[in-house]
């Protein structure tokens, strides 16, 4: 199990409560450390977030300059090591035209394949050690968890003004 300190955690209904709460939590010094877990990805999160562009587009990029050096190597290293002469042309750079279909194709699917691992690294998927706080978070509900701090706290009263549907303490495990 992974380590979290204890604190309180509060479910949300509604995506607009959630992102009005992580605005104000954000600006709080003693919510250091907050975490806010979504049945799936939302844009207003990521908004709210403020992190900026996603680093798994490097990932892609990579990805997509591999595939066409390798199509286009693949090619040419084949066209020098297998000669087909059409037409009186020389094997080579001459049948460049020929290898932009191999080059293109391996583009996709290399800049495919690393956008997945990137997602995968990036998001730390899969991980086995991550408790699950409230099995609600993988269907409909939304959540804020704000470590060291108590149900009669000053983070409580701010979650639930922002229309937490439920605030209940999390043990330290």
């Amino acid at each position: 199990m992974s380590k979290r300190p204890g604190g309180i955690l509060a479910v949300y209904q509604y995506l607009d409560n959630l992102v009005d709460a992580m605005k104000a939590v954000q600006a709080r010094p003693d919510c250091a450390g907050h975490e806010v877990f979504s049945p799936t990805s939302y844009h207003e999160i990521e908004e709210a977030l403020d992190m900026g562009p996603s680093p798994v587009r490097w990932f892609t990029l990579s990805g997509a300059l591999t595939g066409t050096v390798t199509g286009f190597g693949l090619a040419l290293w084949l066209d020098y090591d297998w000669p087909q002469v059409v037409g009186g042309k020389l094997a080579g750079l001459y049948s460049v035209p020929a290898y932009v279909v191999i080059g293109f194709e391996l583009t996709i699917l290399f800049g495919g394949l690393m956008t997945i691992l990137g997602m995968l690294v990036m998001g730390r998927l899969p991980n086995p050690k991550q408790r699950i706080l409230d099995p609600r978070f993988t269907d409909d509900r939304f959540g804020i968890f704000v470590p060291n701090a108590s149900l009669d706290s000053e983070q409580a009263r701010l979650l639930k003004q922002f229309g937490a549907e439920e605030i209940r303490i999390i043990e330290s495990k």
